[in-house]
């Protein structure tokens, strides 16, 4: 059996907030997901290949011709809410060229919206969780050819039967991480990820940890169950990746360091068996703590980035963050001591925040002593305490998240963003964002440091890249409507 996994187009991506006018700037990681899914099949003497059209840069035309010439048996397709457009696409792209081709949606979306999953047209099975064995399972089943009856054993997997829909209770989850095995990079070409923090053009992507305990109100998570690779495990990885020509690994676990002794262990085993190696991850405020900091400089890190969000500590209160403005200064003086780059993430449009507090948060970012900043406009995720409380006060007038997921396609032109507006206007956040890069990148005392900092090329390119669209970046409310002229 062949099987093909795809990252669809992003031609009809509902824009949600600024990011999307930054991506090609900030650049693209490969997706792990997918490629410890592919490692696994293949592992089992399956064929698997991956497209992952953005970055490789592939649209329709071309991916048709590649699903043409690959003629897979079974396509597997991950799903974000944003891009149902383009998944719904790309499924009935593969329907048109072989009605018998068998279609898997996983991700976050068949997470979040199961039962509106197996009802689009053309789809056969989704897989929530964690699918890295699951659908190692479900193609044994196809393989082996099964009654459909006997999927239902399978966790976390949705279908119908008879037009009967079956939703598995349990979502699928891994329980020990060390049994997955390192990903295949040779799967995907590796020049295409790069990183603008990054140092180097050879950046690999590690996953250390999955599930995070924290209550953060802005946040969906699936599982609140923390599980974490051992020490030698990573390890083995990163001395896979030193084989592979790889000069940078960035850890990109939503939380690599829950316990600080975490980051100690790695850090000493790094020097204990002399691998030189660039490395950075996003961690925490609340699980810092000096010695970590010195223990990680001395092995080579050279980037943390934090999810800091707001510089006021009210506000840091009401989103659930667990930390304070202290201790985010704290943090940051402890990582400039030991000579580590700081990045701090950073939304604007929190609940209850008026524009003066908004205004305080931005001085606080740019006086705190970071590195790097990246500004936001709150998004309520559908599923997220924020969201469903704004839909029990009024403050969003409908569930705009369910009624586009509803029929993506048919729904994209009418798709609207709503925001957290109660003190202020939507008008405010977009010119309020556009000023925050600019205010906090063009300090003489920010680029004074940035040039003292730069060590290769690639960050010296991408300095230039970074800060030409900061000049040139003009935020637009794309939450009005979706126009495929603006993607």
């Amino acid at each position: 059996m062949k099987i093909l996994l795809i990252n669809p187009p992003q031609e009809n991506s509902m824009q949600a907030g600024i990011e999307d006018d930054f991506i090609d700037i900030i650049g693209y990681y490969p997706p792990l997901g997918l490629m410890y899914i592919a490692t696994i099949l293949n592992n089992q003497g399956f064929e698997t290949k991956i497209i992952d059209c953005v970055p490789m840069k592939v649209g329709y035309n071309e991916l048709k011709n590649k699903i043409s010439d690959f003629k897979p048996d079974v396509v597997g397709i991950s799903t974000y809410t944003m891009s149902m457009v383009d998944v719904l696409l790309t499924v009935n792209l593969v329907k048109e060229l072989h009605k018998d081709v068998i279609v898997v949606l996983g991700g976050h979306h068949v997470q979040l919206y199961p039962l509106l999953s197996i009802n689009y047209d053309n789809v056969d099975f989704i897989l929530r969780g964690e699918a890295d064995y699951t659908f190692l399972e479900l193609i044994n089943a196809i393989k082996n050819q099964i009654p459909i009856d006997k999927f239902e054993k399978i966790e976390g997997i949705g279908f119908k039967n008879r037009d009967k829909e079956f939703i598995h209770p349990r979502i699928a989850m891994v329980k020990d991480l060390n049994n997955l095995p390192i990903p295949d990079r040779t799967l995907l070409p590796k020049d295409i990820y790069q990183s603008i923090v990054g140092r180097n053009n050879m950046v690999a992507t590690v996953m250390s940890s999955r599930g995070c305990p924290y209550k953060c109100t802005f946040c969906y998570t699936p599982s609140k169950l923390y599980r974490s690779r051992t020490t030698e495990n990573i390890l083995d990885e990163v001395k896979y990746l030193k084989s592979q020509s790889y000069k940078e690994i960035f850890f990109f676990d939503d939380l690599f360091a829950l316990k600080p002794s975490k980051v100690i262990d790695f850090s000493k085993a790094l020097r204990l068996e002399n691998i030189k190696i660039d490395w950075s991850f996003r961690g925490r405020i609340n699980t810092v703590t000096e010695e970590m900091i010195n223990e990680a400089a001395k092995s080579g890190i050279h980037r943390i980035q934090f999810g800091i969000e707001a510089g006021v500590d009210s506000t840091l209160k009401r989103i659930k963050k667990g930390i304070s403005t202290d201790k985010i200064t704290q943090a940051i003086k402890w990582c400039k001591k030991a000579k580590i780059t700081t990045v701090g993430n950073f939304m604007i449009g929190l609940p209850d925040e008026t524009e003066k507090e908004i205004n305080q948060t931005l001085r606080f970012s740019r006086k705190v002593g970071l590195n790097y900043a990246q500004y936001s406009i709150l998004v309520p995720y559908p599923f997220t305490e924020i969201y469903t409380e704004a839909l029990k006060r009024g403050i969003i007038k409908k569930d705009f998240w369910l009624e586009f997921s509803k029929d993506p396609i048919k729904n994209k032109d009418n798709f609207k963003v709503e925001y957290w507006t109660e003190h202020v206007s939507e008008e405010f956040l977009f010119k309020t964002i556009k000023k925050s890069f600019k205010l906090f990148y063009f300090r003489p005392i920010s680029i004074i440091n940035k040039l003292k900092e730069i060590k290769t090329f690639q960050e010296f390119w991408f300095s230039v890249k970074g800060a030409f669209s900061v000049l040139v970046f003009s935020p637009r409310i794309k939450s009005i409507k979706n126009d495929n002229s603006l993607t």
